[in-house]
């Protein structure tokens, strides 16, 4: 079977449901690789290694992320805009996050012992050389940004998987050598994230155009774009992360393992909504501050709305089943749990295509807004339910969160793109056939072109 032709065939019917797919295909490969080194790395190090790699990793990583000030979603926002100014923008961005990420990396530097004060000296040494992820993330982390903003999804997405391979490369020179320790392991992806500028760099020189000259007078705008996405990220991860780190403090380590089961359940329907929201805004911003980037943003929303409630009723339905069957009866007490996770994830989903809709209409501060908000509901909602509910407490923090969120991105949607919010939620007839229609299609073209290729017959065009 050609893939080649059934991706041009896909893509001649519908552009931004074969960006989708092979997005969601994608973010699905990668979800299967973080838990093949999740479970390898656990099993490699054990308890007490697997900590400290967590260690080692995490502030450094953080403090990368911060030092990069948001240019990464400025540069996709821009390059959609002005696909032939691509060369120009990354040159900038990337010049200006590497002068950056060297206040960030001594500050870093500086701070890690009071970050890391219950490890051992050695876990904070490395962490400190771990701190060379941030100029790592503005050079070679940079360059793939401009793909996704251009709108060239199959580039970006081969190149979404080549540092998550290399890590598995990683771990197994580690497994099958005598250097089976977080140090080398840290190093080793270190190091992945490093060589990977070779081959993303070519990648980009032929499917980006040039000049890559920088422009000192395009800097200012893409901060002011991009600083408040880096604020964002802050409550977006207390959001998404402050429940498990107060259990951690003040409930048993038992009630964690099964809290961290139910979560990791939840997180079925992310792969495909979360594709959904990775093509929008590229799609919305190419259009402008118009009506069309308004009417294509409200399209996205109305598919994603229908596939988080299908989405969620399903694997909803299911988690009595898939908890038993996947983690064990052991985990039997996640199951409540999850069935207010699952619910959340799909929320969540809803979120994040909103969030990106938002960004791609050119307000990224309406997505600030909207977190902070929603982590002071899960801040409140966990200091009145954890204690006396346990997990069920921490999942309905999750669920009363993610929803103060979706609710403040909704009002701040109607209001920038003066829809109706049943414009924004509620598909047509005709949308709904047109979608069955595409579904239908491709799935035609798939077996079709299975069984020429299976039978040696040609191919036709």
């Amino acid at each position: 079977m050609n893939p080649r032709r059934f991706w041009r065939r896909a893509h001649s019917r519908s552009p931004f449901a074969a960006n989708t797919a092979v997005t969601a295909a994608t973010n699905l490969t990668l979800a299967v690789l973080g838990m093949m080194t999740g479970i390898v790395s656990a099993r490699l190090l054990g308890p007490k290694g697997r900590g400290e790699l967590a260690a080692i990793q995490n502030t450094p990583t953080f403090i990368g992320s911060l030092a990069m000030l948001g240019l990464p979603d400025a540069l996709i926002y821009y390059t959609a805009r002005d696909p032939g100014c691509a060369g120009r923008y990354l040159s900038t961005a990337s010049l200006f996050a590497l002068a950056a990420s060297v206040p960030f990396m001594v500050g870093g530097y500086m701070a890690m012992p009071l970050f890391l004060h219950a490890q051992d000296v050695t876990v904070i040494e490395t962490a400190r050389w771990y701190l060379l992820i941030a100029p790592i993330y503005a050079m070679a982390g940079m360059l793939t940004h401009p793909l996704r903003g251009s709108g060239d999804f199959n580039a970006w997405n081969a190149s979404r998987l080549m540092v998550p391979l290399l890590a598995v490369c990683v771990l197994a020179i580690a497994w099958s050598s005598e250097h089976a320790t977080p140090r080398f392991v840290a190093f080793g992806y270190l190091l992945s994230c490093a060589i990977v500028f070779a081959p993303w760099f070519s990648l980009v020189r032929r499917r980006i155009p040039g000049p890559y000259k920088p422009d000192r007078q395009e800097i200012w705008p893409m901060l002011r774009y991009g600083l408040p996405c880096a604020m964002t990220g802050v409550p977006q991860t207390l959001n998404l992360r402050l429940d498990q780190m107060l259990m951690a403090a003040l409930l048993p380590p038992r009630d964690l393992g099964i809290y961290a089961v139910a979560v990791a359940w939840s997180q079925a329907p992310t792969p495909l909504l979360s594709a959904l929201g990775l093509v929008t805004t590229p799609m919305v911003a190419s259009a402008g501050a118009t009506a069309a980037g308004s009417q294509r943003f409200a399209a996205t929303l109305r598919t994603t709305v229908v596939l988080a409630l299908v989405l969620g009723a399903v694997f909803t339905l299911c988690s009595p089943f898939a908890i038993a069957l996947l983690f064990g009866s052991s985990f039997a007490a996640a199951i409540p749990a999850s069935l207010v996770l699952v619910p959340a994830a799909a929320v969540l989903g809803v979120n994040f295509v909103l969030q990106e809709g938002l960004r791609g209409l050119g307000h990224p501060y309406a997505v600030l807004k909207a977190e902070v908000g929603g982590v002071a509901v899960t801040a409140a909602t966990l200091a009145v339910a954890l204690r006396p509910m346990g997990i069920m407490g921490a999942a309905l923090a999750s669920l009363f969160g993610y929803a103060t969120v979706c609710g403040i991105l909704f009002a701040s949607t109607r209001r920038l793109t003066c829809l109706p919010l049943s414009e924004l939620v509620c598909p047509t007839l005709c949308e709904m056939q047109s979608y069955l229609a595409q579904v239908g299609a491709m799935a035609r073209d798939f077996v079709g072109l299975a069984y020429m290729k299976g039978r040696g017959l040609p191919e036709q065009t």
